[in-house]
């Protein structure tokens, strides 16, 4: 006689089951972020995965395991290989640039030579300026056994703003970082108190991240067909205005004598203790400089010339004091190259900028 079959006793045992999976996925925290059919099955990203969320080609991933799972630094490194790290924004990242037009992609492309060995770049810029993002990028990078970082910053980049997804996502690594090397981080204490709970550590209380880096795994049948990591960017070749708005403030903030002091250089030094023996290059990256209405008030929309020129000359003064490799290339690119942002490059503004760094980075690497 065969047993009936009830609908409830079914639900119960489907919904026992998953509880049950829930609770064993916290328990044994299976190392799924390192999972990647980059490398492997697809050929590992040039960039590190970023995007709008209806972009098709991309997809948003803060989690750095899982970004660094998917780049091509993840291979093994060969004996020939001089290997060098770009860390950075957006402008490193190559905002309105395909992969191929990207600064790194064409600095590989030059084919530079150190020796018996070819120099390797790989580009680890993340958008969005923020030093401490960019030690959690560092602290992972060294990692991969880099021969040299490249580390291009900006104002915007000593002054954090916000606590950030990407700092959220990254939680015990940040705290780590800021606590190992004493960084006054006004947002660390919100980083403390943002303590997962079991819940959000559950597959259910998980399942917008794992969504996301399932995509971007299925992301890896498009990047292997077409080398596209995003939708195609503005053709637009058209020069932002060199009038500048009459506006002295920074940030909110009228002119004032002692900016320095909100400038996370201690952040800067953290990096190069988390590099150790790996020399550090440091670039004031370039920037659009208008010369219409208003710029002896304003290099540009984001910077008032107050600020700026209080950070480069605290910038120099501390890196001559630290003895650090720096490299200041705030004005050598032409206004032309920057056709959407002051500090978005084109592709050929891309070109010109690994001639003005190469020659410092081949005493560096060939000495």
């Amino acid at each position: 006689m065969k047993t009936e079959i009830s609908p409830l006793r079914i639900v119960v045992k489907a919904l026992c089951l998953f509880v049950i999976v829930n609770i064993l996925y916290v328990l044994l925290d299976p190392p799924v972020t390192g999972i990647s059919a980059y490398n492997t099955i697809f050929p590992g990203r040039v960039r590190l995965p970023f995007g709008d969320r209806d972009d098709p080609y991309a997809t948003m991933v803060d989690d750095v395991n899982v970004m660094f799972a998917s780049h091509v630094i993840a291979m093994p490194k060969s004996p020939k290989e001089y290997r060098v790290a770009l860390l950075g924004d957006s402008s490193v990242w190559g905002e309105n640039l395909t992969a191929q037009e990207s600064l790194s992609e064409q600095w590989n492309r030059s084919d530079v030579q150190c020796g018996d060995r070819t120099i390797k770049v790989y580009n680890l810029g993340y958008p969005h300026p923020s030093v401490i993002k960019d030690l959690i990028i560092l602290d992972k990078t060294v990692e991969y056994d880099p021969d040299l970082i490249i580390w291009f910053v900006t104002l915007n980049t000593l002054i954090p703003r916000r606590l950030s997804p990407f700092l959220a996502a990254n939680r015990e690594r940040a705290i780590r970082v800021l606590d190992t090397h004493n960084i006054p981080f006004r947002h660390e204490e919100a980083l403390l108190e943002n303590e997962p709970t079991f819940y959000q550590k559950t597959l259910l209380g998980e399942k917008s991240d794992l969504a996301r880096m399932i995509k971007l795994q299925t992301l890896g049948t498009i990047w292997a067909a077409t080398q596209a990591d995003m939708s195609a960017p503005s053709g637009s070749t058209n020069t932002i205005s060199s009038d500048v708005e009459d506006d002295v403030r920074y940030r909110g903030m009228e002119p004032r004598p002692d900016l320095k002091i909100k400038m996370l250089f201690n952040a800067l030094a953290a990096g190069h203790d988390i590099a150790g023996s790996i020399p550090i290059l440091l670039i004031n990256e370039p920037m659009f400089i208008a010369s219409g209405a208003n710029n002896t008030v304003r290099y540009n929309d984001g910077y008032p010339r107050w600020a700026y020129d209080q950070y480069r000359e605290a910038v120099a003064a501390e890196a001559q004091s630290a003895q650090w490799n720096y490299l200041d290339l705030w004005d050598t690119i032409p206004p032309q190259y920057f056709p959407h942002s002051p500090l978005h490059l084109s592709a050929e503004g891309e070109r010109l900028l690994v001639e003005q760094v190469n020659p410092t980075l081949q005493t560096i690497a060939c000495h």
